[in-house]
């Protein structure tokens, strides 16, 4: 197969993936499996590349090399780990860590702080127990669940996707599931699968909707519905 010119004009080093620019101006999809070299890919170098397609018949490289290929080192196509740095007390400075150590530390980093969970749902809390109480509508409860059950199964869908190299759901679809009222499920799959977290702006517009819900809630309970509520009342008529 003939062997295109390129240039990388974006690469993730930890997921793995990237997009290459060929001189017609059209973007390529590349993944690490089909690089081959003695390094891994740079944004901005130049490469050769021979286009095929995916399961899904979309366009992608499936073999990208650099210009001056020498020697190819499989060990490029494996995902560089982070290297923890030793304990430095004198105690147990040239000890290895015991496997519980390392267990409890994994664990820690896709902990859920449930805390701040439960004061985030307070006021949403309150909120929908008085649509029950004083105005026997319960459908609140059944939106909140079951849209942070599909929120959460649409972020685990993303990750999973993520990993197998294919095509991702849109973020906008997973912050409008947020704002119907998925955003408890979100921020559960966030902490748990580590999805999105490091993402400014996605970040941003996730807070924005929770805050939202809150200012909602506060002000059908404070407030009586007098000022979002009813501003966007008025909006409708």
């Amino acid at each position: 197969m003939q062997e295109q010119t390129g240039s990388i004009i974006r690469w993730d080093d930890e997921k793995g993936f990237g997009f290459i620019a060929t001189p017609a101006g059209e973007k390529v999809f590349f993944h690490i499996s089909a690089v081959r070299g003695a390094y891994r890919p740079k944004q901005g170098e130049t490469v050769m590349f021979q286009l095929g397609k995916d399961a899904q018949g979309r366009p992608t490289a499936t073999y990208v090399r650099s210009e001056s290929l020498a020697v190819d080192n499989p060990r490029i196509r494996i995902k560089p780990k982070v290297q923890v740095a030793p304990p430095t007390s004198p105690a147990t400075k040239g000890k290895p860590r015991s496997v519980d150590s390392v267990k409890s530390r994994h664990l820690r980093e896709h902990a859920i702080p449930w805390h701040y969970l439960l004061l985030l749902l307070i006021l949403p809390a309150l909120g929908v127990g008085d649509l029950v109480v004083n105005y026997q509508v319960p459908w609140g409860i059944l939106i909140y669940v079951v849209a942070s059950l599909l929120t959460y199964y649409f972020y685990w869908d993303d990750k999973r996707r993520a990993k197998r190299n294919e095509w991702r759901i849109p973020e906008a679809n997973l912050h409008l599931w947020s704002l119907v009222g998925g955003w408890p499920g979100a921020f559960i799959a966030q902490q748990q699968f580590r999805h999105k977290t490091k993402k400014a702006s996605f970040q941003i517009v996730f807070w924005l909707v929770v805050v939202l819900h809150q200012i909602l809630w506060f002000d059908w309970l404070v407030m009586d519905g007098h000022w979002l509520v009813g501003a966007f009342a008025g909006s409708v008529r």
